[in-house]
C-alpha cells in the first residue's frame, strides 16, 4: 500500500516542476517582450538563465559580422558585472569558428554541454584558462546555447559557467535545464530581433526625415544648415533642463529617451512644409529681387526716350529760330534726367532690405510711382507699377503681406504633411510640436494663435532655437548674421513683450549653448 501510495506522487512532482518551469518561462517571455531598453534586455537574459540553472557566471555574445562580440559578463564569485549599462566590454571578440566553443555554437546552431572544460577535447579553451590564471577562478562546467531568431539565424550565444548545487559545489549542468534554457534563448532571441527590427524601422524613418530635410534645404542656397542648428540648440537646451537635477523653474521636468526623441524629430521636421513654398518667396533677397533689373531697364529706357524726344524738339526749335525756347527745352531735359537719376538712386536704396522704409521714404517712393514715360508703343506708362511700389515700401524685410502669408503657411503645410505619417504611440506628439514653433506666449503668433501654457514646452524650446538661428545665421538672403549678443538683446525684448518663455530664455543665455554650435571646427 505504501508503494502504491507513493507511485502516483512521483510523476505529479515532475508535473508540478514542469508546470512551474512553464509558468516561469511565460512570465520571463512577457517580461522580455515588454522591455524596451536593449541593455536591460541583454542583462535580463543572462540573469534569468543563471537563476534557472543556478550558474555562478555567464557571458552573452551577439553576432557582429564574422565574430561574436561580448556584451554582458556576470560572475558572482568574482563580483564582476560588466556591460549591463551599455558600456563596452574591453575583451577581444571571438571568431565564429569550430575551434572555439562559442564560435562552434554560433556556426552550427547547436547547444554544447561540457561537464569539465579542462577535460574536454575538440575546442580551444585557452581563453577561459588564461582568464582563470589571471583571476584565480576555476572554470569547470559550461552550457553554451545559441540564440536564434524566427528565421533560424543565430544572432547570439549564451554561455553559462559553473552550475552550483545547494552546497555551492560546482556540478555539470542538468540536461533537463538545457531544454529550459534553449526555450528561454528562443524567447530572448525573438525579443532581441523585435527590438532590432523596431530600431531599424526607427533608423529608416529618421534617415528618411533627414533626406527630406536635406532636399528642402537644397532647394535654396540659403538656410542650408538651419534645421541642423535648430535641432542642436533644442537638444542642448533640453539637456540643460535635465542637468538642473529637479531644481529651479523646471523642477519635475525631465526629457527621458522618448521625450528627447520627440523633441529632436520635431526639430528636424519643423520646416518640412517649406517644400511647397515658392522659391521666389523663400529666396527673396531684396524687396524687388528679380524685378529690379526690369525696373532699372525701364528707367534707362525712360532716360533714353526723354533724351531723344527732347533733342528732336530742340532741333525743331533751333531751325525755327526760337532759340530761347530751345534753351528752355534743354534745361527741362537736364531737370528730367536729374529727376530720373534721383528716382533710380532711391529705388536702389529702397530695394536694399537693410534700409528701413520710414514715412518720408515711403512718400518719396509714392512720388516716383507718379512719374510716367512713353513706352515703345508711344503709350504713357508709370515708372513703377503698383506691385513694385508695394514691394519697395515694405517697412522691414523683403516680403509683402501676401508673400509673408505664403511663407507663414509652411507651418500649416507641415501639420498636414505630418498628419499623414503613421507615427508610433511614443512619437505621436511630434506633429503638434513641429508646427508650433512660431506660436508666441501672447497669442499673437501663428498658425493657431495659442498663448501661455497652451503652448507645449517643446514648442517653446523650438521657438527659441528657431529665432536665435534666424538672427545669427550668416546665410540669409535678406540680412547679415548678427553676433549672438545682439540676437540675445532682441530676444530679451521679445521676452518683455510676452512672446518668448523668459525662464527658458534665461537658461539658454546662462548656458551659452551657441558656443557649442557656432564653434569653428578644429
Amino acid at each position: 500500500m505504501t508503494g502504491e501510495a507513493k507511485g502516483p506522487q512521483a510523476p505529479l512532482s515532475c508535473l508540478e516542476e514542469a508546470s512551474q518551469q512553464l509558468e516561469n518561462l511565460v512570465a520571463i517571455g512577457i517580461a522580455l517582450s515588454a522591455e524596451k531598453d536593449r541593455n536591460r534586455l541583454l542583462e535580463a537574459i543572462i540573469t534569468e538563465a543563471r537563476r534557472i540553472t543556478n550558474a555562478d557566471a555567464g557571458t552573452l555574445y551577439l553576432v557582429e559580422g564574422e565574430h561574436l562580440r561580448i556584451k554582458i559578463i556576470q560572475n558572482a564569485s568574482l563580483q564582476t558585472f560588466l556591460g549591463g549599462k551599455g558600456e563596452e566590454v574591453d575583451l577581444p571578440p571571438v571568431p565564429i569558428a569550430p575551434a572555439y566553443v562559442s564560435g562552434y555554437v554560433a556556426a552550427t546552431g547547436t547547444s554544447v554541454n561540457i561537464p569539465d572544460v579542462y577535460a574536454a577535447e575538440g575546442f580551444d579553451f585557452s581563453g577561459p584558462r588564461k582568464y582563470d590564471s589571471m583571476t584565480g577562478y576555476r572554470t569547470t562546467s559550461m552550457l553554451v546555447i545559441p540564440l536564434k531568431n524566427h528565421f533560424e539565424e543565430v544572432i547570439g550565444v549564451l554561455q553559462l559557467i559553473n552550475a552550483l548545487d545547494k552546497q555551492k559545489n560546482v556540478v555539470p549542468f542538468d540536461p533537463g535545464y538545457q531544454t529550459v534554457i534553449e526555450a528561454l534563448s528562443s524567447l530572448a532571441a525573438i525579443a532581441l530581433t523585435n527590438m532590432q527590427l523596431l530600431q531599424e524601422i526607427e533608423n529608416l524613418f529618421e534617415s528618411f526625415v533627414q533626406v527630406m530635410v536635406t532636399a528642402i534645404d537644397a532647394r535654396t542656397p540659403y538656410n542650408a544648415t538651419h534645421t541642423q542648428k535648430v535641432t542642436l540648440y533644442a537638444r542642448l537646451l533640453a539637456e540643460e533642463i535635465n542637468s538642473n537635477n529637479g531644481e529651479g523653474p523646471f523642477a519635475g521636468v525631465f526629457f527621458d529617451n522618448d521625450r528627447m526623441k520627440q523633441l529632436t524629430m520635431a526639430a528636424w521636421l519643423h520646416d518640412i512644409g517649406k517644400i511647397t513654398t515658392p522659391l521666389e518667396v523663400m529666396n527673396k533677397a531684396t524687396r524687388l529681387d528679380a524685378r529690379l533689373p526690369a525696373v532699372l531697364m525701364r528707367l534707362d529706357y525712360a532716360v533714353q526716350r526723354a533724351h531723344a524726344a527732347s533733342l528732336q524738339r530742340q532741333l525743331a526749335l533751333w531751325q525755327e529760330g526760337r532759340q530761347e525756347e530751345a534753351k528752355e527745352e534743354q534745361r527741362e531735359l537736364q531737370e528730367r534726367l536729374a529727376l530720373l537719376e534721383q528716382a533710380r538712386a532711391l529705388i536702389v536704396r529702397a530695394d536694399d532690405p537693410a534700409t528701413f522704409i520710414d514715412g518720408e521714404l515711403a512718400e518719396q517712393l509714392q512720388a516716383v510711382s507718379r512719374l510716367t514715360y512713353r513706352d515703345g508703343a508711344g503709350e504713357t506708362a508709370p515708372l513703377l507699377t503698383p506691385e513694385e511700389l508695394a514691394c519697395l515700401t515694405i517697412p522691414k524685410g523683403t516680403l509683402t503681406e501676401e508673400e509673408r502669408k505664403i511663407m507663414e503657411d509652411h507651418v500649416l503645410v507641415t501639420a498636414k504633411m505630418l498628419e499623414k505619417m503613421p507615427f508610433t504611440r511614443q512619437m505621436a506628439p511630434i506633429p503638434r510640436f513641429a508646427c508650433m514653433h512660431h506660436e508666441h506666449l501672447d497669442g499673437k503668433g501663428y498658425p493657431y494663435h495659442l498663448n501661455g501654457e497652451a503652448i507645449p514646452l517643446e514648442a517653446r524650446i523650438l521657438a527659441i532655437a528657431d529665432i536665435f538661428d534666424a538672427l545669427t545665421a550668416s546665410d540669409r538672403p535678406y540680412k547679415k548674421g548678427m553676433p549672438p549678443e545682439n540676437a540675445l538683446k532682441i530676444m530679451g525684448f521679445m521676452v518683455k513683450e510676452g512672446k518668448l518663455d523668459g525662464e527658458l530664455m534665461a537658461l539658454f543665455t546662462r548656458s551659452k549653448l551657441w558656443e557649442k554650435v557656432l564653434a569653428p571646427a578644429p
